[in-house]
Formats: structure tokens, sequence, C-alpha cells
């Protein structure tokens, strides 16, 4: 298994990604501390891990109290007894509202979620990683960062701000043997994109099946639209020791949508 003996803690656990960063890594060994602000999808997906046999704990966590970053470490400590790998897994995507109508004091919400939680969660490991010689973060990106669309001009300015902290961070943390990497995430397979998917075909009189099809063949390299299992995989590589020279990467896991980009 790729992380044996490891200690996570995956931030962010809703019914996409999250749920499936969660499911992979306690499948390749690691014992997993999940956090997020909804208890019972913490439940459901802690429950899918004990039934598959992985070793699981969860806490509440809002990324945007700095309370609640520091205490789910502690929490992993006490329970597990130390911290291996944190992902960055959280988000908020904003009003959509376009740059010059937006209220730009509420843009600190976006950046709580999208850059200082996952900076808090940083200080609040690093000491634990540091002590042992040895850490690994990964921070869940976005496609927005490359290729963005109108109305996410927060979500975008905050993700943008996390791949470059990722980089200052693998230059600052890596005499300690910490390294840290950056997954551009493009559009999954899941509940949301299938919900606007149906809307769009029945404008169009056909199935969502066909436009499915039509847009991975469109907008993909190898022709399919990715699952959050797929990109689960790519976070399991960086935060394993077959990435042992890979750090301050963001890394596009996106089956080819773009195929060029900022790095």
């Amino acid at each position: 298994m790729l992380l044996a003996d490891k200690v996570a803690i995956v931030s962010g656990v809703g019914p996409g990604l999250g749920r499936s960063i969660a499911i992979a890594f306690a499948r390749e060994g690691a014992s997993v501390m999940m956090g997020a602000r909804t208890e019972a999808t913490l439940e459901s997906v802690a429950a899918e891990i004990d039934a598959n046999g992985g070793t699981v704990a969860w806490r509440r966590c809002d990324v945007s109290d700095p309370g609640d970053c520091r205490a789910i470490v502690e929490a992993t400590v006490e329970r597990f007894g130390t911290v291996d790998i944190l992902v960055n897994s959280g988000h908020h995507k904003g009003d959509f509202t376009a740059i010059e109508n937006s209220d730009v004091d509420t843009w600190g919400t976006v950046f709580a979620v999208n850059l200082y939680g996952p900076t808090r969660l940083v200080q609040a490991a690093v000491p634990h990683m540091r002590a042992q010689s040895d850490g690994r973060i990964v921070n869940v990106n976005s496609g927005a960062v490359i290729s963005s669309n109108p109305g996410l001009g927060a979500y975008a300015a905050s993700k943008s701000a996390l791949a470059s902290m990722t980089k200052v961070l693998a230059q600052e943390l890596g005499q300690d043997g910490i390294r840290v990497n950056g997954v551009y995430v493009s559009s999954m397979i899941g509940d949301n994109i299938l919900e606007f998917g149906e809307a769009v075909a029945a404008e169009e009189g056909i199935t969502v099946e066909e436009w499915l099809a039509a847009k991975s063949a469109r907008e993909f390299a190898l022709g399919a639209m990715p699952r959050p299992d797929d990109i689960a995989d790519v976070v399991v590589f960086l935060a394993s020791d077959l990435s042992r020279t890979v750090t301050g990467q963001n890394i596009s896991a996106n089956n080819g949508q773009w195929v060029t980009g900022p790095q």
C-alpha cells in the first residue's frame, strides 16, 4: 500500500473529490482525519471507510475559522500520534458576480476558505512534520488559474494565490524534508456537472449522456471527463514516496482539458 502507516488530514470532505481522496488514502493504508462543515457527510464517508476496513476519524472543521484549523490538527495528533500528510481540499467559488460589479469586501469570504484556511492548516501541521523530517502537503487547486470564466474573479484570484503559495512553501520547507505540491483539477463527473448538463441537454433536445459525450470529445484530449476517483489517485501519488523527487509543482490532472499552462 502506498500510504501504509501514514497519518493524513483531508479538509473539505464533501460528496465529490474530498470524499474520493479520503477513501483513496484509507485504501492505501493511511489513517485519515477528515474535516468539513457538514457532519452528515463526514459520518457517511467515515461509514464507507469503516465498512472497507480503513482507519478513519473526523471532526467538524470550518477552515475559515482559525480555531477549527488548530483543533483538527491537535485532534489528529491526539488520535494518531502525528501528521504526515495534509490535503487542503476545501473551496468556495464566490457569488459569480462580474468583477466590475462585485463588492470587493465580500472577497474575503472566498479567500478565507481558499487561501487563508490552507495557510492556517499548514502552520498548525508543519511543526509535527518538521519534528520527523518528513511531510507531504497537497493543495487541491483549480483550472480557473489557467483558463477561467466570467464571474470567477474572487475564486480565480484566491486559487492563483494558492498556486503561488505552493511554490514558496516548497522552497521554505524543503530543507525540513517537507514536500509541497498542488493539483489543478478540471470539471469532473458529479452531481453538479450532471445537473448543469441536464439543463443544457433539455434546451438542445438531447440526452445528458449525449451532451456529456460531445463535451468530453470537444474539450478533453483523452475524450472523457475525469471522475473524482481519477483525481484522487493523483493526490495519492503526490502524497506517496513515488513522488519523492517532486515538490513545488502544480500538476494539471484534467484528462488534457488544458495541455499547457503555468507551472
